[in-house]
């Protein structure tokens, strides 16, 4: 009888991707928890080679799915900091701090951004 090959559990790869699944997750939500996470995915996915040079699929797995996490924290991160920052030149930075009229302004710049597109009064 042939005996099957059994693969060897590697727990470290199993972090790697769950954790890089989990940051992919956090970085839609919270950018500095993704950014971590997928640090840390990283970071097993590496020491789940062992000595030997071949990463394992998990591994590997886990590796792809931490660097598009990164990617996504890091572009949302600046997203939000220009944002802030274009609001801040805009209305003041006094502003930022209260929302109902930091809404009353962004609703009066929308009004203005709209009245420049009209096309008419006709239908597109």
């Amino acid at each position: 009888m042939e005996q099957l090959q059994q693969t060897k559990r590697n727990p470290m790869a199993s972090a790697a991707l769950m954790l890089g699944l989990f940051a992919i997750g956090l970085a839609f939500i919270i950018p500095v928890y993704g950014l971590f996470c997928g640090c840390l995915s990283i970071l097993f996915a590496n020491l789940s080679r062992g000595s030997g040079l071949k990463m394992p699929d998990k591994a590997l797995a886990g590796l792809i799915t931490s660097i598009f996490a990164i990617v996504i924290a890091l572009l949302l991160s600046v997203a939000a900091l220009y944002l802030q920052q274009f609001l801040a030149q805009r209305f003041g930075a006094e502003a930022l701090q209260d929302p109902a009229n930091l809404q009353k302004m962004l609703d009066e710049l929308m009004r203005s951004y709209m009245n420049e597109f009209q096309t008419g009064g006709s239908g597109l």
